[in-house]
């Protein structure tokens, strides 16, 4: 009879071993769900890797930004071709191998550990091969411990904060500009005195001087002539400080582009094709500086081409609102020159529109570096906006915003 009772203890006490465990498995399989569930809800880029590097889950949104689904890549160890064209370590494998010291061998931005969590690490980098132009990312990375403390995986998110970084380097170059503008103002403005000075005495000087003094002549010529070059400089000095005091009107910019296309491309083997809507609205500018906006960003295109190839100008009606903040709500023209040529590195183009900065050989005054400044001071003074987009090797494509006249403006 005891034997009949033990017998059915050991039964019954092996049901409750069994359905605890499948309980605790019913538990750790729902808790794992869940988490899957939290890391695919989430709206933040996020991919977990096992202590092998094989990518454990890889969730919506990161599927959506590289165009990679889970399928494809959980179970293996290609998380990096989400960032990268070769196989090379992701801050979540640095931080698996315990290869902290090397991440600034493979990340060229900004680095730190996490001020919220241990064995955590931040990246800020630029990525030129997600998206078209490239994107600037925010990287956490942490290593992730089972319950007795064992490292099992590593989880890595990124946050998109491309906006943020271009936002911060037009700040900077605003800030950079208007300093450098005032500085230039009151320098040109003395130097533009001073010169107006020595010219006048030349000038006396030449007009004193009999036929004999041919030496004296000769000289005094060249003085004269390098003393209007300095002046034309103190000019440019004068209208990127505070844009030449626009004298603003209503006027049809069709004549006006069609006038500076010929300027430049008159005796050139490079073509200009342009592009102008039948329907284009007047806008409230000088028209002389404009056109010496789009002169100087033509000639740049024409130099980037290399005597070879053609120059797109297009001119078109824009509303513009909160995709292009620094104009606001409203009817513009936007003007677009466009090549296909050598373009502008991207560590180059934060800085093309700062005074002094150029990449050409220089060659009296157009080589100085002061073409692109002149012009974005001139278009500010305007209440415009230019922008530049390039790839190097694939060309270079400027854009003009310019508000509509009042009659055409939005209200």
């Amino acid at each position: 009879m005891n034997t009949y009772f033990l017998i059915i203890f050991i039964f019954a006490l092996s049901i409750m071993v069994v359905v605890s465990f499948l309980y605790v498995m019913w538990r750790v399989r729902r808790d794992e769900l869940k988490l899957i569930n939290i890391i695919h809800s989430s709206p933040i880029p996020t991919f977990v890797i096992s202590k092998d590097h094989e990518v454990m889950y890889w969730n919506k949104a990161l599927q959506l930004l590289s165009n990679i689904t889970p399928r494809q890549i959980v179970g293996t160890d290609q998380h990096w071709k989400i960032f990268y064209k070769a196989k090379r370590p992701c801050l979540a494998d640095l931080i698996l191998d315990k290869k902290i010291d090397k991440i600034p061998d493979f990340y060229s931005g900004q680095w730190a550990k996490s001020r919220l969590l241990d064995e955590a690490y931040e990246v800020t980098e630029f990525f030129p091969d997600i998206g078209e132009k490239g994107k600037w990312f925010r990287i956490t990375s942490a290593a992730m411990r089972d319950s007795g403390g064992d490292i099992f995986g590593a989880m890595e998110t990124l946050e998109d904060i491309t906006e943020q970084k271009i936002a911060e380097e037009e700040l900077l170059h605003r800030s950079k500009v208007e300093s450098l503008g005032m500085f230039a103002d009151g320098v040109a403005k003395d130097f533009d005195s001073l010169l107006s000075a020595i010219l006048r005495n030349v000038f006396l000087a030449k007009i004193s001087a009999t036929d004999e003094d041919k030496i004296v002549e000769d000289g005094l010529a060249v003085a004269e002539r390098a003393g209007l070059q300095a002046k034309e400089l103190a000019h440019r000095l004068i209208t990127f400080a505070q844009g030449g005091y626009p004298v603003l009107k209503a006027e049809n910019l069709e004549p006006l582009l069609r006038e500076a296309v010929k300027n430049v491309f008159s005796d050139s083997s490079v073509k200009c094709s342009v592009s102008i809507a039948k329907d284009l609205w007047p806008a409230e500018v000088d028209a002389m500086q404009i056109r010496q906006v789009i002169e100087n960003l033509l000639i740049n295109a024409k130099e980037a081409l290399k005597n070879s190839g053609i120059v797109e100008l297009i001119a078109e009606n824009t509303i513009t609102g909160t995709n292009i903040r620094a104009l606001g709500q409203g009817n513009c023209i936007r003007i677009t020159i466009k090549d296909n040529g050598i373009g502008i590195p991207r560590e180059n183009l934060s800085r093309i529109f700062d005074p002094y900065f150029t990449t050409k050989e220089k060659k009296g005054l157009g080589g100085i570096g002061l073409g692109l400044a002149i012009s974005d001071s001139i278009i500010q003074n305007h209440k415009g906006l230019i922008t530049v987009e390039s790839i190097v090797n694939s060309g270079t494509t400027f854009s003009i915003y310019l508000a509509a006249a009042a009659k055409n403006s939005t209200t």
